[in-house]
């Protein structure tokens, strides 16, 4: 994980990372709740936004370009009230509590397995010091690097992966998870920075693939499935943007009929 952003406040560490999910870039934001743990010390430099260092260049220029649309004057803030400091105590006090407990998600244990016996762990775990999951990694293909990340959630489920499934250290699939099970995964096929195929799953169960254009980010193909299997594709065959030609597959996969659909 790379440092991208220092940010002055939580909430504008979540803007950030809203704004870099909507580009297909999963970042996690490091020491929020450590804010109001330090009393009335300065809180510059605690919340930090981070991401995996294949996303850096892409990210930072994302944040830059949104950097740069902010305003530059600060608004003045009225003279704080006797019920006014008496919120901000108590609104302190809470994230002090806060804090304390995401000190405890603070990775300390490692554990793991060194399956072909070099010495490195092959997978590992991730734990906080109360016991939490925090992360996994593998090592698939043994060749040293880690090339599949999962991070957990605070109930220790899984919340997101990402995965480098061609080994050449670029970690091209980003998956989400939901409740524990794969909600959907994207994936850059070709390297060119944009994540051109989509899987969508049903209770952990693929239900649907999508080919991207590249130029627009609408589907080119999609395909459904059942179980495995392939029932039908729908294809834009004139690349306008509109899915216009449904092909029906037999159970094994051959081509039973091509109509085209009415828009």
């Amino acid at each position: 994980m790379k440092t991208l952003y220092q940010a002055a406040s939580a909430v504008e560490a979540h803007m950030l990372r809203d704004l870099l999910k909507r580009e297909g870039i999963v970042a996690h934001i490091l020491g929020e709740h450590l804010q109001g743990a330090l009393g009335e010390l300065p809180a510059a430099g605690l919340i930090r936004l981070v991401v995996e260092e294949p996303d850096f260049d892409r990210a930072r220029v994302l944040v830059d370009q949104w950097d740069a649309e902010q305003p530059s004057h600060t608004p003045a803030l009225p003279p704080p009230t006797r019920s006014r400091s008496f919120l901000v105590f108590l609104m302190g006090l809470a994230l002090g509590v806060v804090g304390t407990a995401a000190f405890f998600r603070s990775a300390v244990t490692v554990e793991g397995v060194d399956y072909n016996r070099d010495g490195l762990l092959d997978e590992k775990w991730v734990y906080a010091p109360g016991g939490s999951l925090l992360r996994s990694e593998a090592d698939r293909n043994l060749d040293g690097k880690p090339d599949y990340l999962a991070y957990f959630d605070r109930r220790g489920l899984l919340d997101t992966a990402e995965a480098d499934d061609d080994f050449n250290g670029q970690f091209e699939t980003q998956i989400r998870f939901r409740f524990g099970s794969v909600e959907s995964q994207v994936a850059d096929t070709d390297g060119d920075g944009f994540r051109d195929l989509r899987y969508n799953f049903s209770n952990g169960v693929l239900s649907s693939t999508e080919s991207l254009n590249p130029s627009t980010g609408l589907p080119l193909r999609t395909e459904h499935f059942k179980l495995g299997k392939l029932l039908h594709a729908d294809v834009d065959t004139d690349k306008d943007g509109v899915l216009d030609t449904r092909i029906t597959y037999t159970p094994l996969g051959e081509v039973a009929a091509r109509t085209a659909m009415t828009r």
